[in-house]
């Protein structure tokens, strides 16, 4: 019977803080390691970074495919975004089509890279729906966790990142 209780508190567990379409953590388990990371940013410095990513075309690809395409290319885009990020990290769906990434010991100069990494890594490949090939594609934006600074602000902050990146990939391919 102890097993048993075990076993399903570790299930709920699991639900409670995992995204029920991604392998990633959910908004709740994110926000909260975001106070966390503030908190140990305050307390003891340290290099600390938020990815905030958006799924570009997400609306075209629910208009044209159907949900179920939009929910394999949120799948993939997850499982990628995990295996592209390290154990010390933490990524997760905040909502919708939007994703986040809590990176551990990153120097700021580093976190331009590694958004511009991240989304042409997830785009490399295309993902296969039926006999449909969808290329996935994200803009991300980034901030420092910086000490003193309140989780709400530093969500706007990245929020802000990426819709700059959003904008410069439209630019170019409308000048380009």
């Amino acid at each position: 019977e102890n097993l048993r209780l075990h076993a399903r508190i570790a299930e709920l567990e699991q639900l409670a803080s995992h995204d029920s379409l991604t392998p990633l953590f959910n908004r709740r388990h994110f926000m909260g390691e975001l106070d966390r990371w503030c908190a140990r940013a305050l307390r003891s410095g340290g290099q600390y970074g938020l990815l905030f990513i958006d799924v570009d075309n997400m609306k075209a690809v629910n208009d044209g495919y159907g949900h179920g395409a939009g929910d394999a290319m949120l799948n993939a885009i997850g499982q990628r975004l995990l295996s592209l990020v390290r154990k010390g990290d933490v990524p997760a769906r905040i909502g919708g089509d939007e994703f986040g990434i809590l990176l551990d010991n990153i120097k700021p100069e580093a976190l331009p890279r590694k958004a511009a990494s991240l989304a042409e890594m997830v785009s490399k490949k295309p993902v296969d729906f039926g006999d449909i090939a969808l290329v996935p594609s994200i803009s991300a934006g980034f901030t420092v966790i910086d000490a003193g600074t309140k989780p709400m602000d530093l969500m706007a902050r990245a929020d802000r990142s990426m819709y700059a990146a959003k904008g410069a990939k439209a630019a170019y391919r409308t000048d380009g």
